[in-house]
Formats: C-alpha cells, structure tokens, sequence
C-alpha cells in the first residue's frame, strides 16, 4: 500500500509538472515583464511576476512625427508681445535710449522695422526720452564724476544719443563751469596723494586730469592750484 501511494504521489507531481510547462512564461514584447499561457487565457497564474524596467522612449517610433512634442508656433503677433514684454522691463530696470532700445529689440528677435515702430510706441507711451536721458546723464557725469564735455559727449554717444541733443544737453556746460569741475576734481585728487613726493604728485594729478578730458591749459592751471594747497610734512615721500 505504501508503494502503491508513492507511486500516485510522483504520477501527480509528473501532472502538476506537466501543466506548469503547458503554462510556460512567454517574454513580453512590449513592456518586458513576462507573461504565461493562463494570462491570455484571462487568469493570473500564482506566484510573482517578473518584470523589466522600461523608459517611455520604448513605446515609441523615433520616425513617428506623431509622437514628437513640439511646442506650437507662434504668431507674429504673439512673438512681438514676448519681445515686448522682455524689453519694457528691461527699461523698468534702468533708462534706455531709443537707439539702445532698438538694439535690444532686434536682439530678442524682432526685425528692424518692428523694432522701428515699438520704439515709436515706446516713445509716445513715455517710456523713452532721449533728450531727458541725456541731461540726467550731463548732470550726473559732470557733477558726480567731474567729467569734461569731451569726455561726456563720447560717452553720450556711445548710449546712441543723436548728436544733436548731446550738443544741446552740453550747452549748459560753459567753459567757466568746466575749469570749476577740473578745479574741484583737482583738489580733491591731491588730497588722495598725500603719501607722494611733490613731483611725483604732480605728475599723477595732471594724468587724472588728462583722463577726464580737461583741456591742457585747463590742467595745468587748476594744477598749479592745486599743488599750491598741498601742506608740507616731515618724513618721507613715495614715488
């Protein structure tokens, strides 16, 4: 009897063997997990399922054209109102002239004729003047930094400021205000070459005077001034 229940016992693991190979795992050719014969019959076999990682790049065709994502174009006039927005904010920030302004424009993509009538535009709002610039900027390079006309004209054309309202924004600038610039430039220069020999401080007050665009007789006046206020001092000198 016992050998009788053996042998049973091993014909009904042989079976048991037999179904599990009809159900063998067939691999999945799109996801990569596998799948058995009793899964596409709608049953789901016991014990765990193997899967594989998968990137979304796999279910896709790369010569499909329907599943590229592309960013929808954009109208003329919706691209005006990026370039627009970029720009106005850019002359919330600081005070532009009309010529940077357009520089700006056709940087951000605009053509030049589009940038011609937003700087119109911009304008007539009031967000440009370039004459107003220009005077803050008289004002500010004269009294500030004491700068010479010359060298604020270079630097107002530089802003693209048409030369016409740089010669106005100068003409405040007479040639007694200028000598009071370079005098106080001087004066307050040679304070800062206390530490210098005499030759050597004159030297570098005329250089710095040169380099704001004073004219030469101008430097060597208010020089000669300055110098003269110079305090004589024990110890020594550095050149």
């Amino acid at each position: 009897m016992n050998d009788i229940v053996s042998l049973d016992s091993v014909r009904r693991g042989r079976q048991r063997s037999s179904a599990a190979g009809s159900a063998a795992e067939v691999a999945h050719p799109v996801f990569g997990r596998r799948s058995s014969s009793s899964e596409e019959a709608g049953t789901t076999p016991p014990g765990p399922v193997v899967s594989f990682p998968v990137t979304p790049t796999t279910w896709a065709s790369e010569d499909d054209p329907a599943e590229v994502d592309d960013e929808p174009e954009l109208s003329d006039e919706e691209r005006l109102a990026r370039v627009s927005d970029t720009v106005v904010r850019a002359l919330g920030r600081r005070q532009l002239s009309a010529g940077e302004t357009h520089d700006l424009l056709v940087a951000q993509g605009a053509s030049s004729d589009e940038a011609d009538v937003l700087v119109a535009r911009y304008a007539e709002f009031g967000y440009l003047d370039d004459f107003a610039l220009a005077e803050s900027l008289v004002e500010r390079l004269s009294e500030r930094n004491h700068k010479s006309r010359a060298v604020i004209s270079r630097e107002l054309s530089a802003r693209k400021i048409p030369s016409e309202l740089v010669t106005e924004a100068l003409s405040r600038l007479d040639d007694d205000h200028e000598f009071e610039l370079a005098r106080d430039a001087a004066i307050k220069r040679i304070g800062q070459l206390s530490s210098f020999d005499d030759q050597t401080a004159e030297r570098r007050l005329m250089a710095f005077l040169t380099r704001r665009g004073f004219a030469s007789g101008v430097v060597r006046e208010v020089t000669r001034q300055a110098m003269s206020t110079r305090k004589s001092s024990g110890g020594p000198r550095f050149r």
